[in-house]
């Protein structure tokens, strides 16, 4: 009997919380807790289910809760004010824990407050070092959004408009003329460049910018060594050197570049900032593309002011 009374004692159920600081907006944070499809992308376990075939995962979504399931497991969601419940059977067992957002103002980040039911022997095991938050998926919530190269695609870095001489041809073209357009461009600022003896500070700019429905506006220019006289269809523009810029690089055919600026828009909706121009790209080999499916080695940058 006595052993059957401490054996018991083990299963007694206790509530644990820890409180983990991720380095995200709380309505960013919480935009993406409440949509099922969001959750597919920052679990490991989902996007693997995922891409072994999508059709196995199905969600219904009502007015402050959804259910996703898969082959007899599910996961169900519901929330109320800052906090999130959450009832997961995806995989082995049933986790019950709690998601609680608390906006920290200091750095604009968000507190999550995670509460799970245990029981006393889980407890023991916490104290002797194993994980039992684990099951909470907690972890794989912070890496994703604190990471930007799986939150957004791409690694995103903070740099500066490295010069403040910048010459550029403007073309508006048919779209199917735009590669044309600009290896003509490239050739004539090059030939500009070396008549007024100046010097490029950095590898070919270019902006594809779609105009209606098949035009294009292509711009090619680049930051030179010192101001010159605009002329034979070349213009001279004075930048803001130092300025901020936001930056991501990309290798890859031409025509999937748009995953890059994807990534930095939200990037910019996500932490308040303001696009001053819209974006360049630097071609950090200096070769411009031939066609759609031409690799291109770039580096997109949208400046800000802040």
């Amino acid at each position: 009997m006595l052993l059957l009374i401490i054996g018991s004692l083990f299963f007694i159920p206790v509530t644990q919380q820890r409180n983990i600081p991720v380095k995200a907006p709380f309505l960013t944070l919480y935009t993406l807790l409440i949509s099922p499809a969001q959750w597919i992308k920052w679990r490991p376990d989902l996007q693997k289910i995922a891409e072994e075939d999508s059709s196995r995962i199905s969600f219904q979504k009502s007015t402050n809760s959804f259910l996703l399931t898969h082959t007899g497991e599910s996961l169900r969601v519901t929330y109320q004010g800052n906090s999130l419940f959450i009832i997961d059977s995806l995989g082995t067992g049933i986790e019950q824990y709690d998601y609680t957002l608390v906006p920290r103002k200091i750095d604009d980040s968000t507190s999550v407050i995670v509460t799970r039911k245990t029981s006393v022997i889980d407890y023991i095991l916490a104290k002797a070092g194993r994980d039992i938050f684990a099951g909470t998926h907690i972890a794989d919530l912070k890496r994703f959004m604190e990471t930007d190269s799986l939150r957004y695609g791409c690694r995103i870095f903070k740099t500066k408009v490295p010069e403040a001489n910048l010459i550029e041809i403007k073309k508006e073209v048919l779209a199917k003329d735009k590669f044309t357009t600009a290896a003509n461009s490239l050739s004539s600022l090059k030939t500009f460049i070396e008549a007024n003896h100046a010097a490029p500070m950095q590898p070919v700019l270019a902006q594809f910018l779609p105009k209606g429905k098949d035009s294009m506006q292509v711009n090619v220019g680049f930051f030179i060594d010192k101001a010159v006289k605009p002329g034979d269809g070349v213009a001279f523009v004075t930048m803001p050197k130092g300025g901020p810029l936001y930056s991501a690089k990309f290798k890859g055919r031409f025509n999937r570049r748009d995953r890059v600026y994807e990534g930095l828009h939200r990037y910019f909706i996500d932490h308040g900032y303001q696009e001053v121009l819209l974006p360049i790209e630097t071609y950090l080999d200096n070769k411009l593309p031939k066609s759609d499916t031409d690799k291109v080695n770039i580096q997109v940058n949208i400046s800000s002011y802040f």
